[in-house]
């Protein structure tokens, strides 16, 4: 089903970059503006050069961010900082983290996929995406030709065969190696073996992919596909403006991590939120209890409130924190509440979603917070670490943090099997994939070589 290719990779010159960790970063949309200014300081080459170029005054259609990042790609690609991989290859990746208390290794490869309409079911997302972020991305993939950023899939191999294959069969030697800024080991293996090219090429034939993480990259490829299919009309079906770069993990492997992107309100719209009123409306559906045992003003205090979580993860009714007016409450679902109101108002794989319980009855039902005041950064932000969102509270720069249990990989396959879409930042895939160890240039007049089928 879905076309799996291997590519000629594009990835920086150790003889131009000692430390891989100076220049790669993680995805443009968890780096803050703070960040942002770090990463441009560690490094002349660092990728948020590329990813997140800065306006400056006077800019205007010839000079702008979006040129000055595609000027500055090609430039680093004349003076050798960035390399092409002579022959098409698959890139076996392992990244090892830590996370409560232990250490996983997730295992993936970078390969490019052909683009298929979302309405086909090739390529199933499972989240709603932002059309101002589609369009900042699609101005620098204009400029720069280059897909940055892998986007993050799952395919379904049940019997773990396609990487097992593939880490058979590796080098001696990784492409890289390195700890990266968030402490996390990257490991990164160029397989260029034709049987193993030719094989993993026809197992993903078999299955479908879902996009864990981004659906904004993915649906900009599509546009950006539209926009060179106009231009150059006569364009082979294998042209490289037809594909898209991906890191695709296993969705059956046992170290794949799922974290939840916690929902903070605040701005204009929640100025004058009244506590008695919030809390009597919430009371219409959750069992409100107050929780005591630690103070807030306490540095275990995020701590607690994990615990928290933990304790009401798996629970029949849905279970979440709310942390405001000082204090934090335990809501969970009336009994009834799902089948009454829930499951009348959308699909059963929906309706059971943590998330779609906060959307559907307290942002929407009593906080009357449309599609477009979720979009609003202002009133909507998110983050999958309590400690921000506490911080952000004593700021001021919210006023409700509400706390949920992570959405399990099974909901995820369910909600995209059956062509659904999840509320926005639904999941988090824990830890990010790192943007800058692989690249991919599109040109439209190179043709992708797919592996050969005698290959044995």
């Amino acid at each position: 089903m879905a076309e799996v290719a291997p590519f000629r990779g594009l990835h920086y010159n150790p003889a131009k970059v000692a430390h891989f960790e100076e220049v790669v970063t993680p995805p443009y949309d968890v780096i803050s503006p703070k960040e942002r200014e770090a990463y441009g300081a560690r490094h002349p080459f660092n990728m948020v050069h590329l990813i997140l170029p800065q306006a400056l005054p006077g800019d205007n259609l010839l000079n702008n961010r979006y040129t000055r990042a595609g000027a500055l790609f090609r430039q680093w690609q004349r003076d050798g900082v960035l390399l092409r991989d002579p022959e098409p290859a698959f890139y076996y990746w392992e990244t090892e983290f830590p996370h409560q208390g232990r250490t996983f290794t997730r295992r993936g490869l970078a390969a490019l996929v052909r683009l298929e309409p979302l309405s086909s079911g090739i390529i199933k997302p499972h989240e709603q995406t932002f059309s101002a972020i589609k369009a900042d991305r699609l101005e620098l993939l204009k400029h720069s030709q280059a897909h940055f950023s892998p986007i993050f899939v799952l395919f379904p191999d049940k019997e773990r065969l396609v990487l097992e294959e593939m880490r058979q069969d590796l080098p001696p030697e990784p492409l890289m190696a390195f700890r990266d800024s968030e402490g996390n080991w990257q490991r990164l293996f160029r397989v260029t073996s034709p049987p193993v090219l030719n094989s993993t090429h026809q197992a993903m034939l078999t299955w479908p992919l879902y996009i864990a993480d981004g659906h904004h990259r993915y649906e900009t490829a599509l546009a950006y596909q539209k926009w060179l299919k106009q231009t150059y009309p006569p364009a082979s079906p294998r042209a490289g403006f037809n594909y898209v770069l991906m890191y695709l993990a296993n969705m059956y492997d046992p170290e794949l991590v799922i974290l939840m992107a916690h929902r903070l309100l605040g701005g204009p719209r929640l100025k004058h939120l009244d506590k008695d009123w919030l809390l009597g409306r919430l009371s219409e559906f959750f069992e409100l209890t107050e929780l005591s045992g630690s103070d807030p003003a306490a540095a275990d205090y995020a701590a607690f409130l994990q615990e928290s979580l933990d304790a009401a993860a798996g629970a029949q009714e849905t279970t979440m924190l709310l942390q405001g007016f000082g204090q934090c409450r335990r809501l969970e679902l009336r009994p009834g509440v799902r089948p009454r109101l829930l499951a009348r108002q959308m699909h059963p794989a929906l309706a059971q979603l943590d998330v779609a319980v906060l959307n559907f009855l307290i942002f929407e039902k009593i906080l009357g917070l449309d599609a477009k005041a979720q979009d609003d950064p202002q009133t909507c932000k998110y983050t999958s670490k309590i400690p921000e969102a506490l911080a952000a509270l004593s700021r001021g720069d919210a006023r409700l943090a509400f706390f949920l249990n992570p959405t399990r990989i099974e909901q995820v396959q369910e909600v995209a099997a059956a062509g659904l879409i999840m509320p926005r930042k639904s999941t988090f895939f824990y830890p990010k994939v790192p943007t800058g160890m692989i690249l991919n240039p599109i040109n439209p007049q190179e043709e992708i070589v797919l592996p050969d089928p005698s290959a044995k």
